[in-house]
């Protein structure tokens, strides 16, 4: 499948893309490329391709269980400059 100009045009001006000259030829080949690619990928026999979901497995997540807890104090004040009343405190900005 060849991709025409008037598509390209259409797809740049989409993508709101000022391509012109040398640039819209490069873009254009790399296009080209692209739907071959995907023109062999529609070519594969996949008759013989089973199913690569495990339907029999109803949750494959564990539990989400706490193994430890922390308290404010303990994760941010360490690394605040400075903590107060459960929270970072701030120079005040407005006035």
């Amino acid at each position: 499948m060849a991709i025409e100009r008037k598509e390209i045009e259409h797809i740049a001006k989409l993508a709101r893309l000022d391509i012109s000259g040398e640039k819209f030829e490069h873009l254009a080949a790399d296009m080209q490329g692209i739907v071959a690619m995907v023109d062999q990928l529609q070519g594969l026999n996949l008759d013989d391709i089973t199913d690569v979901i495990d339907t029999e497995r109803k949750n494959a997540f564990h539990e989400d269980v706490a193994v430890q807890e922390y308290t404010p104090e303990e994760l941010i004040a360490p690394n605040a400059p400075d903590f107060q009343a459960g929270g970072v405190a701030v120079p005040r900005v407005v006035e």
